[in-house]
């Protein structure tokens, strides 16, 4: 009764701990894969959250077909219904007309400063444009300013910004010869959570159904960051749910076919949920915020902690004393010694994934660890192996002195496999960003086809630095006329567009003056009967940010208390031409988030493998000060063997390797270290040989489930591990000493 009471009491305070750490911390789960990524410098990631954050709120549809009207109005009714509101406006021209007014002459368009040359040209310019009765920008600026100037300005830069037409009040925009009509909706920052991001999109889902249902000859696609944290989150849901699942009831059969007891199934049990118990109150403590594929990484606990119950049942069995042999508290020492420190370098990662999975795993494993130690044993009368378990054991000691005797074939089998591999596909790193990503191949589509639809699969984020706004818009102005004097075709709206600096502004006044003096401006004075004159007041950013064209000045810039910064798209012009500039000034960036985040995966890869190394490194040291030299060479052998087969079979079969493959290899390494820790104490015992090779049968079991899993970062991860246990199952028992004859009868 006591080790009853014992065993529920150290269950309820772990229950009783995580309890409590919810009630302070209220955590929340994320399924946003941004959120995983390294972090810039402070600087962009201050520019990223005030320019992109936006984005990231919008949702986009395109539809086009027969009823492409009715589906447009039908759908806009549905999300103005839902609270999800259009994003985008188009300002009036009026609007524009009457903010712009005062600065008449201050403001030029680039046709405007040619037709001002002469005389003869501007005359020509001027009749020209009052001809053009319909033209709505010269109606609208005539009466505010008779020479024009600021018609001219706002066509220029209306024609810029419209990227789309404008038809009784629906966007419209042509791509491959169909007509398509567009709809922005700007959702709220609180539907990212996992199942507000799963309700929007399932009531979304749900309205272009019916719509499909009612309109059947009208597409509608659509695309938003909400679309693709719904799907990995679902994907992660059922991938979690689905390989728990597998994972138990593969435990629960190798449970009861090695002790065929249901006590031992309680003990197993007891370690798990200890481990997961533990693991998750010190995760919640520490990261108040926890990423979903955090979960169904930690799902590979299971097959790590279990190995302490198996390990600890198994020693219990062996021999007439009472409690643990000291070989296996030492051993289990070590064991958590080791796979401890390999998961909490992980702390230390600067992808947050990473960080998460080894808080969880280091502090489960210690629970776990704590568990078999003081509550298992207690039921140690209870325990025996099936007797079919111990001719298998027999069997396989057997198999195994037959390896042992034939290590230098085995060795060099090893080494050619790893030559061969090589050979076929040398070790390449790939660390696409996107691996994370599991989003369904039709919206990853339908983001490419909508980027194509607003012009911007060619396009280059830049962002341009400076120390103050005046800095800001000469250096954009700068770089505009530079880029386009060796890009003619050369693509950008700029901040400086809609607000010139002052230094130009007053050189725009300057000319203008200088024209008026020669007399550029008499077909003015004629039309009017006034005297003509230029405006002095000087346009500014605080007067734009309160104009009509506020929302969008906003999303352009930034202000900071040490800089200001602007961002803007260019298209047409060859990347490495984009490159060269932005290599060229220090304040000018060439912006892609994928590829940040990506360089910034292969900067940690690269530190990963010095970790590996540095683990290698660490177990000699361990194994020489515990084991001898001799051994200390013949183990570390075996550890640089298994990852290079690890390396040279995931490069041969996925083509080449990510972050993901290296951190299995670190895990890897861990469980290796821990099976060679074993054999050197326990030797080729019976109980030894069970106890490893149900550890190795179910961690292959747990981790081969994630090979399963369609997120690409998520299969690396389980496929290296994979193939790792097995390399590791068959190698580690070389590092014995060949028993004698009289033993080995």
């Amino acid at each position: 009764m006591a080790r009853w009471c014992s065993a529920f009491a150290w269950l309820s305070g772990l229950a009783l701990l995580l309890a409590v750490v919810i009630a302070l911390q209220k955590p929340h789960i994320d399924s946003d894969i941004l959120a995983l990524m390294p972090q810039s410098d402070t600087r962009i990631d201050s520019v990223e959250a005030h320019f992109f954050a936006g984005n990231k709120q919008q949702v986009m549809f395109s539809i086009t077909g027969q009823n492409a009207e009715q589906v447009h109005d039908k759908l806009n009714d549905w999300l103005i219904a839902n609270d999800l509101p259009a994003r985008f406006n188009v300002p009036r021209i009026d609007a524009l007309s009457q903010f712009y007014a005062p600065y008449a002459g201050r403001l030029l368009s680039e046709e405007y400063r040619a037709a001002v040359e002469n005389q003869h040209t501007f005359s020509a310019f001027y009749y020209q444009k009052l001809s053009q009765i319909a033209d709505p920008f010269v109606s609208a600026t005539i009466n505010l300013d008779a020479s024009l100037s600021l018609g001219s300005f706002l066509a220029e830069q209306m024609q810029n910004l419209q990227t789309f037409n404008l038809e009784k009040n629906r966007l419209t925009a042509f791509h491959n010869d169909a007509k398509y009509y567009l709809l922005f909706a700007q959702i709220s920052d609180n539907a990212f959570g996992i199942n507000e991001a799963e309700l929007l999109t399932a009531s979304i889902d749900q309205q272009l159904k019916q719509l499909s249902a009612d309109f059947p000859q009208t597409t509608v696609r659509y695309s938003g960051a909400v679309f693709h944290t719904s799907a990995n989150a679902s994907q992660a849901k059922y991938e979690m749910a689905l390989f728990g699942t597998l994972s138990l009831l593969a435990l629960i059969t190798m449970i009861v076919w090695v002790f065929r007891s249901s006590v031992a199934l309680w003990l197993a049990s007891l370690t798990v949920m200890s481990a997961i118990l533990g693991g998750a109150a010190v995760l919640l403590a520490v990261f108040s915020q926890v990423h979903i594929l955090t979960l169904v990484f930690a799902v590979t606990l299971i097959g790590i902690a279990i190995d302490y119950s198996f390990h600890g049942m198994l020693d219990l069995c062996s021999g007439g004393r009472k409690g643990y042999s000291r070989g296996l508290k030492l051993a289990l020492l070590l064991s958590l010694l080791t796979t401890s420190l390999g998961y909490a370098s992980l702390y230390f990662s600067p992808m947050l994934l990473l960080a998460q999975v080894g808080v969880f795993v280091v502090a489960g494993l210690f629970s776990a660890w704590l568990c078999t130690l003081f509550i298992t044993q207690q039921w140690q009368h209870q325990l025996i192996i099936a007797a079919p378990i111990i001719n298998i054991a027999d069997k396989l000691k057997v198999s195994l002195l037959g390896l042992l005797q034939l290590r230098r074939y085995a060795i060099a089998a090893s080494v050619g496999l790893i030559t061969v591999c090589y050979l076929h596909t040398p070790v390449s790193l790939n660390n696409d960003v996107r691996l994370l990503n599991a989003s369904p191949q039709a919206l990853i589509e339908n983001e490419a086809f909508h980027l194509s639809l607003l012009g911007r699969d060619n396009g280059q984020i830049m962002i341009m630095f400076a120390d103050d706004e005046q800095a800001l818009l000469e250096q954009l102005t700068t770089f505009k006329t530079a880029l386009q004097l060796q890009s003619p075709d050369a693509e950008l709206n700029l901040l400086s567009d809609l607000l010139p600096s002052i230094a130009m502004q007053e050189r725009n006044s300057a000319l203008v003056k200088a024209k008026h003096r020669q007399g550029v401006f008499t077909p003015v004075e004629n039309m009017t009967g006034q005297p003509f004159s230029a405006s002095t007041k000087v346009l500014t950013l605080e007067s734009l940010l309160a104009s009509p064209l506020a929302p969008l000045i906003e999303q352009q810039v930034m202000r900071d208390d040490e800089f200001v910064a602007s961002w803007f798209m260019v298209t047409d012009v060859p990347a490495s031409v984009l490159a060269e500039f932005a290599s060229a000034d220090p304040q000018l960036l060439t912006y892609n988030k994928v590829a940040l985040l990506s360089e910034g995966l292969t900067h940690y890869s690269h530190s990963l493998l010095i970790t590996l190394g540095c683990a290698i490194l660490l177990a000699a040291i361990l194994f020489a000060w515990r084991f001898g030299m001799v051994c200390a060479f013949k183990q570390s052998g075996v550890l640089v063997l298994t990852i290079a087969i690890i390396l040279s079979l995931c490069s041969v079969l996925q083509g080449s390797l990510s972050i993901f493959n290296l951190l299995g290899s670190l895990l890897v390494m861990a469980l290796s270290i821990d099976y060679l820790v074993f054999y050197q104490i326990n030797q080729l015992s019976r109980e030894n040989i069970i106890a490893i090779s149900l550890s190795a049968a179910s961690s292959m079991w747990v981790f081969g489930m994630l090979a399963m899993s369609i997120t690409p970062a998520i299969y690396s991860f389980g496929l290296t591990i994979m193939i790792g246990l097995m390399a590791i199952f068959v190698l580690a028992p070389l590092t014995l000493e060949l028993p004698k004859s009289k033993e080995n009868r």
